[in-house]
């Protein structure tokens, strides 16, 4: 990897490799593998990679629960009411939080429930307490109207059975221990932590407190280095620092190594430092990078010791930042186990510069954000200087193929405080399900993306206003009796800015508990059922609305007078699993929901038709890299495979194909 000059004893730099050339070498090496798999406490988890995806055992909340204190109701009884004009209910009795239901609320009854408690039977809506007027006990007086669903959390709302909630590879987060808890697990397996030690060398090093002599400076890149691996999560050893003698630098790195899968150290890298890390770690082990590309930062030594990792930065601080966060930060997260994210983000050069060809430069830079605008601001510094951390809000990165960067040019900057960017690299919002998650975390893409869950329309009409990039909707058009594809055809807006890609299809099943028969929706309302539907906005309710339309035309009746002779209508859920818990816990005899949630609550089912889950997608965000990774993904046969985990789920040669407009 170099060549010795005789006279001075000087490795001469041979091979100088990009930051991304030197991660794939030492990838080949197989010295960045995860060390295997440990169980933990919950409470001990914090800032450990998850090893295994996890998913959650049971709905958040497991039960619809009131959000509010006041008295539960069915909404349609308090219709009009005000203050003038109020509403009187017989009471029932009193739902403590903590305590099963121990009632139905029938015609014209109410129930007072506390914040958190379970929603009795027969109740679709909660009316505050400040609204209502309690009378010696027999009865409430309701003085505002509610609408079904009002200050209810549905069981499953916030998270359903089944649901991947965090996919292996996640650092853990105090928010997200908290929702592990929340779900009842108690232990997680994580991979195992590298032991990492950290160790500066120079004969010009004091301890920090200590008087400095002439000639001396502080030891700082040792606890700079700590601090920031600290700042990813990873706990390192420090292990002090020992001048630039040959013999007291490999006894020490030695010592360390027996105790450490990596050591990482500061100075003695450079030629004039007469290479003493570099000839060290060539004793030790063997050496596969000798010097970077970048400017600066290039006397940079990485060395394999059987499957251990020594890492020589260089010196000069900016220099042993700039490479931490360039090359050893991925290093480290691929030995966690952990998704990297590539924090990169383009902003607008603020000055001129003329760099010369062949060599990255890496120039630390402040952030100004001015409009939708931002700009990287260069701060004056040189490779030893320290002040300009504390200035400093990302490190530029000029290309090694560009001579002269203009004011205004479009610049690369990684931030230096933080492992990502404050937004997602895309938005994929609206209908729900449960295997869409999987799909990105099967692309890696799981810090890149974002995922909210908000019914079909409305993901198609935050498509219309550009600001996300992929709808999943499944749409039935009740006059064609086709899915999706009529209701992008016939919206201008759509057609012009989406394209419509082809997904997958789910078995639509009418669910029932174990022991009953239900033939269809005409049995629900002959036999007076109670049923469970599905929120206002989602394609489910858009069929059910469709069934009971042709039900209704067949009985002579207005579809509004069905609506109203079936029991449960006004109850709305927002989701499959709602639906499937609300009949599985007692609330509901039967509803419609896909095969999947029926099975997962072990709920007997009769099979109704498939419906269609496609994907509007922006064409502006069709050349986003997550956008193409998910069409390639969804025409994969990983998608095929992945579907077999989820019953009633089809995928076909038309999957990924763009069938619309």
């Amino acid at each position: 990897m170099g060549v010795v000059d005789l006279e001075t004893d000087r490795k001469i730099f041979h091979v100088l490799l990009s930051p991304e050339e030197a991660l794939e070498v030492i990838r080949k090496e197989g010295v960045l593998s995860p060390l295997g798999t440990e169980l933990v406490k919950l409470e001990e988890s914090v800032n450990r990679v998850i090893a295994k995806d996890i998913y959650s055992p049971l709905d958040y909340p497991p039960f619809d629960r009131s959000e509010v204190d006041g008295y539960a109701v069915n909404a349609k009884f308090v219709e009009g009411c005000d203050e003038l004009h109020p509403v009187r209910l017989k009471l029932k009795g009193f739902q403590k939080v903590g305590k099963p239901a121990f009632a139905e609320v029938g015609e014209k009854e109410a129930i007072g429930i506390d914040t958190g408690a379970i929603i009795p039977r027969g109740a679709n809506a909660v009316v505050m307490e400040e609204h209502t007027m309690l009378y010696e006990g027999s009865s409430v007086e309701v003085r505002r109207p509610v609408a079904a669903g009002e200050n209810i959390s549905f069981a499953g709302s916030d998270i359903a059975k089944g649901e991947l909630i965090i996919p292996r590879g996640t650092v853990l987060s105090p928010e997200k221990v908290a929702v592990l808890s929340s779900l009842g697990i108690d232990e997680v397996e994580v991979y195992k932590s590298p032991r990492i030690s950290v160790l500066s060398t120079g004969n010009e090093l004091v301890e920090p407190g200590l008087p400095l002599e002439a000639g001396k400076i502080y030891e700082s890149n040792g606890r700079m280095i700590l601090s920031y691996l600290s700042s990813l999560g990873i706990k390192a050893f420090f292990g002090g620092f020992v001048t630039d003698e040959y013999e007291i630098v490999r006894d020490r790195i030695q010592r360390l190594l027996e105790s450490s899968d990596v050591v990482i150290t500061s100075g003695g890298t450079s030629a004039g430092e007469k290479d003493v890390i570099y000839r060290v770690f060539q004793d030790i082990g063997k050496i596969i990078v000798h010097g970077l590309k970048m400017k600066p930062g290039k006397p940079t030594v990485i060395a394999t010791a059987g499957k251990k990792l020594l890492i020589g930065l260089p010196g000069f601080p900016l220099s042993a930042l700039s490479n931490m966060i360039l090359l050893v930060e991925p290093m480290l997260m691929e030995i966690m186990g952990a998704f990297h994210r590539d924090a990169k983000m383009t902003a607008l050069f603020a000055g001129k510069l003329r760099k010369g060809l062949g060599k990255t430069w890496v120039l630390p830079v402040m952030l100004s954000r001015i409009g939708n605008s931002l700009y990287a601001v260069p701060v004056p510094s040189q490779s030893g200087s320290v002040s300009a951390l504390m200035r400093t809000d990302a490190i530029a990165i000029l290309p090694e193929e560009a001579d002269i960067i203009n004011d205004g040019a479009s610049v690369s900057v990684v931030p230096i405080r933080s492992r990502g960017v404050p937004w997602k690299d895309a938005l994929v919002v609206g209908s729900h399900d449960l295997m869409l998650q999987e799909i990105i975390s099967g692309l890696g893409l799981s810090e890149k993306v974002g995922v909210a869950y908000v019914g079909s329309f409305r993901g198609l009409w935050l498509l219309r206003r550009g600001v996300i990039d992929i709808a999943p909707v499944h749409l039935l058009d009740p006059d064609t009796g086709d899915y999706n594809v009529p209701i992008i055809k016939n919206d201008r807006e759509l057609r012009e800015k989406s394209v419509l890609v082809k997904g997958y299809r789910r078995k639509l099943v009418l669910a029932y508990r174990t022991g009953e028969i239900i033939k269809g929706l005409e049995d629900i309302l002959e036999r007076n059922l109670r049923f469970v539907n599905r929120n206002q906005g989602s394609g489910t309710r858009a069929y059910i609305d469709a069934m009971l339309e042709k039900i209704a035309k067949a009985r002579g009746i207005s579809k509004e007078e069905i609506s109203r002779q079936l029991r449960g209508y006004e109850y709305e859920v927002p989701n499959h699993n709602a639906v499937a818990a609300a009949i599985a816990q007692g609330r509901a005899d039967a509803g419609i929901c896909i095969e999947h949630a029926a099975y997962l609550y072990g709920l007997e089912y009769k099979e109704l038709t498939e419906e269609h889950y496609d994907f509007a997608i922006l064409k502006e965000g069709l050349n986003k890299d997550p956008v193409k990774g998910f069409i390639e993904f969804l025409k994969s046969d990983m998608l095929k495979n992945l579907t077999k985990k989820y019953k009633g789920y089809v995928v076909d040669e038309t999957t990924g194909n763009v069938i619309c407009c």
